[in-house]
């Protein structure tokens, strides 16, 4: 049961301190060691429960055994097939963002889309890339608009649609961490503006600003597999710009979060070991003794 608890507290933790942890964080921290150990914590909690349930039927084939196994084999597939069933929804969703973005006539760094409604993503992928408005394009001003251009390169450069997906499938497996991909995705704002503020804090700032406010006077569009520039809390992302938050305790919490990583490697690579004893036993080989 230990080999459960494990992820289940650690799951539970990061549900509660995800937000207190990008508090204390650097965004870059943020973005690539909460889906790691999310990621993580899933996978052994499904490794965990199938090992447990393998142990029970195969130590202990009593009829409360088998109906505690049964719960936890049921639970695990079904945490599998949602989080199969998300990736299914993320690939689709990316594949129609890629189709929309080769019907596109294609600038010299980015793609422009007629439409009424404010609004700039990325679409990672080799057929992807950056699409802005033409009522986006309209409503900022071309240093702003070179702001929203950066913001959205740094999401392509550090690949933040994935670390996100990597969340957001964590989530769907080990229902505790439904907090984090929220978290991460603000985390990810957060990131692509300190990269676009290289030519001025003040500046970037200012081009968050109007595009959120060009993309609240339109009609807004969400998908799951966008990044856009005005998403998140803006009013705490230009405040951050303007003023950046200290961040004392940065380096203990990216030390915590990497030794919480290591424990949960730790954990599955113990459940690895349980299911293969239960499954493949070794036998011991008597010694041959060679006799003269």
């Amino acid at each position: 049961m230990p080999a459960v608890l494990a992820p289940l507290a650690v799951g539970a933790a990061l549900g509660i301190g995800a937000e207190r942890i990008a508090v204390q964080a650097r965004p870059a921290t943020t973005v690539r060691l909460l889906p790691v150990l999310s990621a993580l914590c899933a996978l052994t909690l499904l490794s965990s429960a199938t090992a447990v349930a393998l142990t029970l039927i195969h130590h202990r084939p009593g009829t409360t055994s088998v109906a505690v196994a049964a719960i936890l084999l049921t639970a695990a597939l079904c945490a599998t097939a949602g989080g199969l069933r998300h990736l299914w929804h993320v690939r689709q969703n990316l594949c129609a963002a890629t189709r929309f973005c080769r019907s596109l006539p294609r600038t010299e760094s980015y793609l422009l889309a007629r439409s009424p409604v404010a609004d700039a993503y990325s679409v990672p992928g080799r057929g992807g890339g950056i699409v802005v408005t033409t009522a986006m394009k309209s409503a900022l001003t071309e240093g702003e608009l070179t702001v929203l251009l950066a913001h959205e390169h740094a999401h392509l450069r550090h690949h933040h649609s994935r670390w996100i997906q990597i969340a957001e499938t964590a989530a769907a497996l080990h229902p505790l961490l439904r907090p984090v991909p929220d978290v991460v995705r603000r985390a990810a704002e957060r990131w692509a503006d300190e990269e676009a503020a290289a030519g001025g804090r003040r500046a970037a700032a200012q081009a968050v600003a109007a595009a959120a406010v060009a993309r609240s006077r339109s009609l807004e569009v969400h998908s799951s597999t966008t990044l856009s520039m005005a998403g998140g809390d803006v009013v705490e992302r230009v405040h951050a710009l303007v003023d950046p938050p200290r961040l004392p305790w940065a380096r203990t919490v990216a030390a915590t979060l990497i030794v919480a990583i290591a424990l949960v490697s730790f954990s599955a690579l113990r459940t690895t070991d349980i299911v293969q004893d239960v499954l493949l036993p070794e036998h011991e080989t008597p010694h041959l003794v060679l006799q003269r």
